[in-house]
């Protein structure tokens, strides 16, 4: 789609940028997290803006516009077909149901099953996102081994689903679960939403029937969007089993705007757009380095692209000898300064604080690299008057009633108690674990991480322990090893809690 417009990918530095979010009263931020969508992925081309607009002028046939951009994508991507979904997780779940139920109306009026089909996932890449095949009613069956799927009965299982990005260090060989979903004619699904595309596709041309990109991240579309590509009858498929039709999956509506810019800005990249971006990147790491390494104390390593990042980033570290303060005091302060700088709260270490340039400009690089070395440089604030040496006790058993915003649930603590120092189990209502925290005075912070499937579920009990009783609020979130950060940690807002003795 040829337009002629600047279509440089990089961020634009406007003062007016971010006015909006503040005339509702939200501070925008500098994001140095990279493509996370809880901080909005990534901001729009000027090419892509103009191709939506110019798409909100008119109105269109959608199955005609859904024809015309499956064959752009096949042409552009070496795909057979392809369409443009609300995300990557209605990819996920459109994929499924083509899985399910292809254009038999019988079957996708039926949808969502209740479990009669299974998705088998490798038990080393489990991922957040398994709800969005949960949806279509289908379990979510974890395997260690290509020979796994031999034990099981091949009519249920409805497709296979890998993580492009856990590909490479899974214990489960992608050439041999491949020769195996042939040999067996089970759809192979690869989940590449992290991940920059890159054509000719490596999984699709060695077996993979479908491929799942994201829209929003490194290629700059727009943020709700997402692709499918690979097989041309699943993908059609698949299409048929969203919108616009009145399918199952009607609610993952995407528009013809949403539509046209997703398309420009997969075509920007493959066309040159990700050397531009690489070139960019590196730029501001470049940028940051410089003004790192200009401080005595400060030193730095380059993190260089891998299975997982397609971008480079930089990591900053000092010795607590020399800056007498730790990568989360960092974190916290640059979080609530003015520029608001927002750094990925997975990946620092105590003295050590990794930087990722994909939404940065050069202006945004320095300003970031100023910024950290200004608090690092500040002098450590007084040290906080000592704790209170009284507390409540608190070992025993306790009956713990939790409001959510809407439902309630009752749970368990029994708890050890060595000083202010509290242990012991939370029992949930269908899982425990350990907990542990301390009781100061009579405030109580409480931190447990019960199992899940796939992730852990967090609690962050907070309350005051008055006449005999405990009342407070209890932060919610869900986590892995490999994401453990507080904004996962408390991704689920909070609730109010209550607790007796029992």
């Amino acid at each position: 789609m040829s337009l002629d417009i600047d279509c440089d990918g990089a961020p634009q530095d406007s003062p007016a940028a971010g006015q909006v979010f503040r005339d509702l009263g939200v501070e925008p931020i500098i994001n140095c997290a990279g493509v996370r969508t809880s901080y909005g992925g990534c901001n729009p081309t000027r090419a892509v803006h103009a191709a939506m607009e110019a798409s909100g002028r008119a109105f269109v046939v959608l199955n005609e516009l859904a024809e015309a951009i499956g064959r752009k994508l096949a042409t552009l991507t070496g795909a057979e077909w392809g369409l443009v979904t609300a995300g990557s997780a209605a990819a996920v779940s459109q994929a499924v149901a083509a899985c399910v139920a292809g254009n038999d109306p019988e079957k996708m009026l039926k949808l969502p099953l209740r479990g009669e089909k299974v998705v088998v996932v490798a038990a080393d890449q489990r991922m957040a996102y398994e709800h969005a095949i949960r949806a279509v009613g289908c379990m979510v069956l974890s395997i260690c081994r290509a020979s796994d799927l031999d034990q099981l009965p091949i009519e249920n299982v409805a497709a296979i689903c890998v993580v492009a990005s856990e590909i490479p260090k899974s214990v489960l060989p992608f050439e041999e679960i491949a020769l195996r979903t042939k040999q067996l004619e089970i759809p192979l699904i690869v989940d590449g939403a992290g991940e920059a595309p890159n054509f000719p596709n490596v999984w699709l041309q060695n077996g993979a029937d479908l491929l799942i990109h994201s829209g929003g991240k490194y290629i700059s579309g727009p943020q709700s969007t997402g692709f499918l590509l690979g097989s041309e009858r699943l993908c059609r498929a698949a299409y048929l089993n969203g919108p616009p039709g009145q399918s199952f999956g009607r609610s993952m509506k995407v528009g013809k705007d949403e539509i046209i810019g997703a398309y420009v800005a997969l075509e920007q990249w493959v066309m040159g757009g990700a050397a531009r971006a690489m070139e960019r990147w590196r730029e501001c790491i470049s940028i940051l380095e410089h003004e790192f390494l200009s401080v005595p104390g400060l030193s730095v390593e380059a993190i260089e692209p891998d299975s997982v990042f397609c971008n480079p980033r930089i990591a900053v570290s000092w010795q607590v000898e020399t800056f007498q303060v730790n990568a989360d005091a960092i974190v916290k302060k640059l979080a609530s300064a003015r520029p608001r700088i927002v750094l990925h709260d997975c990946w620092q270490r105590a003295q050590r604080i990794v930087v990722d340039p994909t939404n940065l400009t050069k202006v945004e690089a320095e300003i970031v690299a100023r910024s950290i070395i200004h608090a690092l440089a500040e002098p450590p604030l007084a040290p906080a008057a000592p704790p209170e040496v009284a507390f409540e006790k608190l070992a025993g058993a306790w009956q713990v009633f939790i409001d959510f915003l809407h439902g309630s649930a009752v749970h368990a603590f029994v708890l050890l108690q060595d000083g202010q120092n509290i242990t012991g189990t939370h029992i949930g209502a269908e899982v425990s674990s350990k907990c542990r925290g301390e009781i100061i005075g009579s405030q109580l912070k409480l931190f447990s991480h019960l199992p899940g499937d796939p992730l852990g579920l967090d609690y962050e009990f907070e309350g005051t322990l008055r006449d005999g009783s405990l009342t407070g609020v209890v932060h919610l979130g869900a986590s892995s090893a490999k994401y453990s950060g507080l904004t996962f940690k408390r991704q689920f807002g909070q609730a109010s809690w209550r607790a007796k003795r029992t």
